[in-house]
C-alpha cells in the first residue's frame, strides 16, 4: 500500500483541528488508522485511539500520560508512519511464504516498532535469523512494487 499521500497533512494537524466532516481524505486515513490500531500493543493502541478520538491537543494528552509533549508527538507520529507502511499488509496477503512465528516477527518489527534485539529475546531466536526474516519481508515488498 505504501505511504498515504496525505499523511503528512494529517500529521501536522492536532486532533482538535481534524474536522472529519469537511475532509474525506482525512476521514479515510483516520478510519484506516483506527482499523490498524488493533495490531499495536496495548499502550500504543490506547495512545493512538486517544489521539484520534479525544479531540485534544498533544499538550493535553501529554499531561494525561505524564510525558513531555514532544516525546508524545514523536511517538504518535512514528505509530502513524508504521501503520501507514504497507510491508505488513503485503506479507499478510502472501502469508503462505511465512510461518506464523515469522508473521508475528514481521508484525512486531514493522507495526509495533520493536527492535531486532528485543524480538530475538522475546522469541528466543538469534539475531541472524530475525534479520533474515525482516529482510525476506522487505524483499517481498520490493518485488511486489516492481510488478
Amino acid at each position: 500500500m505504501g505511504r498515504l499521500s496525505s499523511l503528512e497533512a494529517l500529521e501536522r494537524l492536532e486532533p482538535a483541528e481534524l474536522d472529519l466532516d469537511r475532509s474525506p481524505a482525512h476521514r479515510d486515513i483516520v478510519e484506516l488508522l483506527r482499523e490498524r490500531a488493533d495490531l499495536l500493543g496495548d499502550e500504543d493502541r490506547i495512545l493512538l485511539k486517544m489521539y484520534l478520538d479525544a479531540d485534544s491537543s498533544f499538550h493535553q494528552l501529554a499531561k494525561v500520560v505524564g510525558t513531555d509533549r514532544s516525546t508524545l508527538c514523536r511517538r504518535i507520529h512514528r505509530m502513524i508512519r508504521r501503520l501507514s507502511d504497507g510491508t505488513y499488509d503485503v506479507c499478510q496477503r502472501d502469508e503462505r511464504q511465512f510461518s506464523p512465528v515469522e508473521m508475528n516477527i514481521i508484525r512486531d518489527h514493522f507495526i509495533r516498532g520493536l527492535s531486532v534485539r528485543r524480538i530475538c529475546r522475546q522469541y528466543g531466536l538469534g539475531c541472524y535469523r530475525t534479520r533474515t526474516i525482516v529482510e525476506k519481508a522487505r524483499k517481498l515488498v520490493r518485488s511486489a512494487a516492481a510488478v
